[in-house]
């Protein structure tokens, strides 16, 4: 019997040591490739799946059929497992291909994603098509969701000069729009008016969103021309920070960028580079005449300040040897966790994975698109008067309607967005 206990104890031993190993093998595993098929009915997929946890700890996932191939991007729900799909929903109709993935934990932040001659086209651009609005129904049938299969609402909060539809408005987000004498946020609760200036500034020269703090400078006079200090709203609590400039700074002075929760003045008469902190609450020279400038690229630098002082030129980060773009047009491209998404001056927006460099899905068309920009995965752009978002999960919704975006769109919007917790 001793014996029989001992065997026992050193198979149980053993069983723990073993299962210990798996998973200390897949903690710490860093990448895995497998290249697979898939079958669902009569239909073979092949499956390129690229896990990388360097990568944004993120799946990458190329899914063949035939000429057709689609592109997904997934975060990691699965404990670095291997073959995350359970099935592959599929709609064919003559040349046209749509796909739905299935994964092996609920996840609804993708969606349709459809292949014409080999061209990819996302859901929100096929919408309208009858054979596309009957694959969604027979999701919807089997108990699949979108946020974006679904109509909006259009239901309007004002604030001041802004209408407001919140229940289009993301919980996570805070929509920020310049009013002349203030700012007016809204989110998926409420409208809110913060006046912060005693007279108009029609041209929102010097305001702007760093963090969940919008900083506006205390115009000296009617003028609204120079400053010595800023104000810094937070725009999640509406609370107030006053911040002091060493020395006046004069109207001629334009935005750098924003760095690391920090934003970056250029004032051009006084020859001077300032960087603001709104959470340390201060402001200090960072170039001048003497010590010349910092300029950010994705990297920093120190360069002639006179070469800024002369070019207005802004911080950016040049993409467009990270993809490869077929449009000649492109007005901008912007990056956020490996994915890229551009547009171009004929309002034709685009996204490609930096795993997929080569292969662009067209995603949507709109007229004549400013205040373009890009918070984590989703796009915010106004057309004429009304400013809209757009992700895969929800489409595009209508977010604020402003009159005055017809006529006044330069630098008018900013959306604050909370982490996930």
């Amino acid at each position: 019997m001793k014996m029989v206990g001992r065997v026992i104890s050193v198979s149980m031993l053993l069983m723990i040591l073993f299962f210990a190993g798996q998973w200390i093998v897949t903690y710490f595993k860093e990448s895995h490739e497998i290249v697979y098929d898939f079958v669902t009915g009569d239909t073979t997929f092949q499956i390129k799946e690229n896990y990388q946890k360097r990568l944004n700890d993120q799946y990458y996932l190329e899914i063949s059929l035939g000429k057709d191939q689609f592109y997904y991007v997934f975060p990691n729900l699965f404990q670095k497992g291997r073959k995350i799909l359970s099935d592959i929903k599929m709609m064919k109709k003559d040349n046209l291909v749509c796909i739905y993935p299935i994964l092996a934990k609920e996840s609804t932040s993708h969606n349709i994603e459809c292949s014409r001659d080999g061209v990819l086209y996302s859901y929100q651009s096929l919408k309208e098509d009858p054979s596309v609005q009957e694959f969604v129904t027979s999701l919807k049938n089997s108990s699949y969701s979108s946020t974006s299969w679904e109509s909006e609402s259009l239901e309007g909060t004002l604030a001041v000069q802004s209408t407001g539809f919140l229940s289009n408005i993301s919980e996570r987000d805070r929509v920020i729009v310049w009013n002349y004498q203030g700012i007016e946020v809204f989110s998926s609760k409420e409208a809110k008016n913060i006046p912060l200036l005693n007279w108009d500034k029609y041209e929102n020269t010097h305001g702007v969103l760093v963090g969940k703090y919008y900083v506006v400078p205390s115009y000296q006079s009617d003028r609204v021309f120079d400053f010595q200090q800023a104000i810094a709203v937070d725009v999640t609590t509406t609370n107030f920070t006053t911040l002091d400039f060493p020395q006046m700074v004069s109207q001629n002075t334009y935005i750098h960028g924003i760095v690391d929760g920090k934003v970056y003045y250029l004032d051009k008469d006084n020859v001077v580079q300032y960087e603001l902190n709104p959470v340390k609450k201060n402001v200090r020279i960072l170039g001048n005449q003497a010590i010349n400038a910092q300029y950010y690229n994705g990297k920093w630098e120190t360069v002639n300040i006179y070469d800024l002082v002369n070019t207005e030129k802004k911080f950016e980060i040049d993409y467009s040897k990270d993809i490869t773009i077929q449009e000649e047009d492109v007005v901008k491209i912007f990056e956020s966790n490996g994915v890229y998404y551009y547009y171009t001056q004929s309002g034709d927006f685009y996204r490609v994975f930096k795993s997929f460099p080569a292969k662009s899905m067209f995603l949507f068309h709109v007229d004549s698109p400013n205040n373009v920009i890009l918070n984590t995965d989703t796009l915010y752009f106004i057309s004429k008067d009304t400013l809209y978002s757009y992700s895969e999960e929800s489409g595009i919704r209508s977010l604020v309607k402003n009159n005055e975006f017809l006529y006044n769109a330069l630098n008018r919007v900013q959306v604050y967005k909370e982490s996930k917790s």
